[in-house]
């Protein structure tokens, strides 16, 4: 659904009057390992959530303690008041909930999406027009410090959909790598939102390679039936995956 609101909004602010969209992608460092349980807690409680809930849920990230061993040799235990479990079920949950309060300054101007650790933002623009990427990109950066969670320019990139013009493209911001082509929710995104020739080529070579696992299970007498569920559950699932937005695509080649 995130994918599908994104394109959506793309593709209606160019048929409408924006030359452009300027689409940035934001990475946060060690973005679970970064979640203060102070800050965390204090949204949690301010949730509309059954009260033992909450304070099961601070009780499970409370009195946290962690310790290393390597070859044999084992640290003292460490008090730790950072950080959600990754392996864990509730770990993305916490995560969407620390970074929830993250919004745009121009709702009616530009698109915040968020799902797990993914946090995009979608700004039209005019040619020689207003452009609210750097106070929106400066919002976000506010909010990391407020929220002593640590934003990775390095690895936050911008990609500039545009459809058919030829108007002088926006100047970069400083800091952040200009890309022609995205990941986004898993789904390879081009420039030219009609050019899928990258995410096509991606998934081709990710199914050939997994063929090779259905190769040597035939190889060893898998029976019919778990050789078709291996390839509906390796191969298929590549296509289907994002479907609803990528739905119609075809490859220039």
């Amino acid at each position: 659904m995130a994918l599908i609101k994104c394109y959506h909004n793309w593709l209606e602010w160019l048929d409408g009057d924006a030359d452009f969209v300027r689409v940035f992608t934001f990475d946060f460092k060690e973005a679970f390992d970064y979640v203060s349980h102070y800050i965390l807690s204090e949204k949690l409680k301010a949730l509309k959530v059954n009260p033992y809930i909450i304070n099961w849920i601070i009780d499970f990230l409370s009195d946290r303690r962690q310790r290393v061993t390597v070859d044999g040799i084992t640290t003292e235990y460490v008090n730790i008041n950072r950080g959600v479990p990754q392996e864990s079920v509730l770990g993305p949950v916490l995560f969407s909930i620390m970074v929830n309060d993250i919004d745009t300054i121009y709702e009616e101007k530009s698109l915040m999406t968020k799902f797990a650790n993914d946090l995009t933002l979608s700004v039209p623009v005019k040619a020689n027009g207003f452009d609210s990427s750097s106070d929106e990109i400066a919002n976000i950066q506010k909010w990391s410090f407020e929220n002593s969670m640590s934003l990775n320019l390095e690895k936050t990139w911008e990609m500039l959909v545009r459809g058919k013009t030829n108007k002088s493209l926006p100047l970069p911001i400083s800091g952040i790598e200009r890309k022609n082509e995205l990941k986004l929710f898993g789904v390879t995104l081009n420039e030219n939102p009609c050019n899928w020739d990258a995410n096509i080529n991606s998934l081709l070579q990710k199914g050939g390679s997994r063929m090779y696992i259905l190769r040597v299970c035939k190889f060893y007498g898998f029976p019919m039936k778990d050789l078709e569920m291996l390839f509906n559950s390796l191969i298929v699932s590549l296509f289907f995956h994002a479907i609803g937005a990528t739905v119609g695509w075809s490859i220039s080649k």
